[in-house]
Parts: C-alpha cells; structure tokens; sequence
C-alpha cells in the first residue's frame, strides 16, 4: 500500500449484515449483492464475485476447487471465467458415483 488513496480503499471494507433474496428482472444477472461501505451503497453481481474467487485460487490464496463444482457453475450460470486447469482439480470419488 503505497499511497493514502489505496489505504483509504483498502480499510473502507464491506460487511454483510443483513441478507435477503429478492427477484430482479433487471439486473442482468443472477444474483447481484447489494452492499454499502462506510460511505455509499452499490451492487456487486455473482460473476464479479466467481472472478475474485478463481483469482484468489489461481494466485494460491485458496485451495483449488473440485471440477465438478466447477462444471456446475459453468452450467447453472453459463460461465466461461476461468482456465479450469489453474483453479480445480479433478475429483474422481464424484465422477465414479455416476
């Protein structure tokens, strides 16, 4: 953190206290987070999360994720967000009880 202005964003931190599940024919998106920080609020959709997340496994901050989570949030939310071989692994006890 070099800079005030990145201090600032970064302590400027969100938290949930409070959630619900509300139907939005116009948000573009299947789920979308409305969140407030200490000073204003704004939404945040599930695709912007699964990115920080598959971020956060691809640089080793998480551990990998099973590919058939993978593949069924590719194909719940018809996503192509990242290269699945960075992010899971495959997990045969899944696979075999087909």
């Amino acid at each position: 953190m070099d800079t005030s202005e990145t201090k600032e964003i970064f302590f400027n931190r969100v938290e949930v206290e409070k959630a619900e599940h509300i139907n939005c024919d116009n948000c573009f998106e299947p789920v979308v987070f409305m969140l407030k920080d200490k000073e204003h609020g704004f939404s945040i959709g599930l695709e912007t999360i699964l990115k920080c997340l598959f971020f956060a496994v691809e640089k080793g901050d998480l551990p990998k994720l099973p590919s058939s989570w993978l593949k069924q949030v590719h194909q719940y939310y018809r996503t192509t967000l990242a290269n699945e071989e960075d992010i899971c692994y495959y997990d045969y006890e899944y696979y075999n009880k087909k």
